[in-house]
């Protein structure tokens, strides 16, 4: 879901800066001023963003100073003009904007849960949708005072549609359900497994050192370093060993999960938004050719079973399904662009109809079957569906072009001074 997090960064990129200790004067404009702070504040999102290429993240900078200025120097025009703010209008549309903003997300839950992890707090997102619904509403207003039109015609809606008619086409999305079924050892190669991950924690739980216990049983890379995987982004680990990680982040003791990979004995070092350092035993699953074989024949067997009505595609993912984050659910992944997703996956989904079960695909750790319901896009949009967006993009680049009109004229007759970079 890339674009619903690029927009939400977007949106955070100038963020003012807020509880700001005493420093010294950057920028001044009239008797307006900005503190060095709060420019190093921006410049520094600017360049730790990843969501910018070099080219964008260069002009953003460029540009910074520039922006700010103007953002004085339209308050000073707003003020000629005796223009003020009404606050509670643009609250409402605070709202209103967090509100379209959490539709992009499963549930409210997920919604603060990525601001967590991306170390966005809800009070600042808040600051920073007034900061822009004042500026909006600071330039209609000085526009309407000075009976200045920014309105378009049909005939402009209507030519740029034709000549943008490819910017218009929606990605296939739709609600994205599966099954997963791991490659698992026999019954027997298992219990020895558990009796070995049994033993090592009544190990440890006698005052065993926990790298030393890495070095001897421990069957991943980190073993030789005492189990130190050291710090690793959530988006670098597998799904559930991911949210597992991040649930007991804060945890000082030494927690026990099962993944893709194996049998995990980890403790938590240390974690911060997006990332969490730790070390682990980690007890590989013993699987074979035979084991990969038997998964397959029994995902087979399931899909049959789906297919002749034997039992719903939602039961089988209840009843059958190794994903334990979906399982409960159905198997209800979320809502999502099949342009994110890996391409063997994408593949599968682009062919398949809505409540149709795809193939067996062969995952990483297993095999998988997919079905996909309220199926959207695929197509351009028509003229009628993005006449009100075509429309609020051109009057805005109007206000935009009028707006600056204004500001080159009155910034002839302020006092702008840029005291250091």
């Amino acid at each position: 879901m890339k674009n619903k997090y690029f927009l939400l960064f977007l949106s955070i990129i100038f963020l003012s800066a807020f509880n700001l200790k005493a420093d010294r004067i950057f920028i001044q404009v009239n008797d307006s001023i900005i503190l060095e702070s709060e420019y190093k504040e921006k410049l520094s999102l600017i360049e730790s963003s990843s969501v910018f290429n070099k080219e964008s993240a260069d002009s953003l900078k460029k540009n910074l100073i520039q922006i700010l200025i103007d953002s004085k120097i339209l308050q000073i025009v707003a003020d000629k003009d005796s223009i003020s703010v009404d606050t509670l209008l643009l609250l409402k549309e605070v709202d209103r904007r967090i509100d379209e903003l959490k539709k992009n997300f499963n549930d409210t839950v997920e919604f603060y849960d990525y601001l967590s992890k991306n170390g966005i707090k809800i009070d600042d997102l808040r600051k920073n949708y007034f900061q822009q619904a004042v500026g909006l509403y600071l330039k209609r207003q000085i526009l309407n005072k000075r009976m200045i039109k920014t309105s378009v015609n049909e005939n402009e809606l209507k030519n740029f549609y034709e000549q943008n008619k490819d910017s218009f086409y929606i990605q296939p999305a739709a609600d994205l359900y599966h099954i997963s079924i791991m490659i698992q050892p026999d019954s027997i190669k298992m219990m020895d497994l558990l009796q070995k991950f049994e033993s090592i924690i009544l190990e440890l739980k006698s005052g065993k050192d926990f790298s030393q216990l890495c070095k001897t049983y421990s069957e991943d890379k980190y073993a030789k370093k005492g189990g130190v995987v050291g710090f690793k982004k959530y988006t670098e680990l597998s799904v559930e060993l991911a949210n597992f990680l991040y649930q007991n982040r804060k945890s000082d003791t030494i927690v026990f999960t099962q993944s893709r990979d194996g049998l995990h004995i980890i403790k938590i070092i240390d974690s911060n938004d997006d990332s969490i350092n730790y070390k682990q035993i980690l007890l590989k699953l013993p699987v074979t050719k035979d084991d990969s074989l038997n998964a397959y024949n029994r995902i087979s067997q399931i899909r049959k079973d789906i297919i002749s009505k034997k039992i719903s595609f939602e039961e089988a993912a209840k009843k059958y399904s190794n994903d334990q984050w979906t399982k409960d659910k159905g198997g209800f992944v979320g809502r999502v662009v099949f342009e994110m997703v890996s391409e063997n996956v994408r593949e599968v989904l682009k062919n398949l109809k809505e409540g149709e079960v795809s193939s067996v695909v062969k995952g990483d750790f297993g095999y998988e079957l997919f079905m996909v319901k309220n199926l959207s896009g695929g197509k351009i949009s028509s003229y009628e569906d993005v006449r009100e967006l075509i429309a609020s993009v051109l009057e805005s680049k109007k206000v935009e072009e009028e707006i600056k009109k204004i500001i080159d004229k009155e910034k002839e007759k302020s006092f702008i001074k840029v005291y250091s970079e």
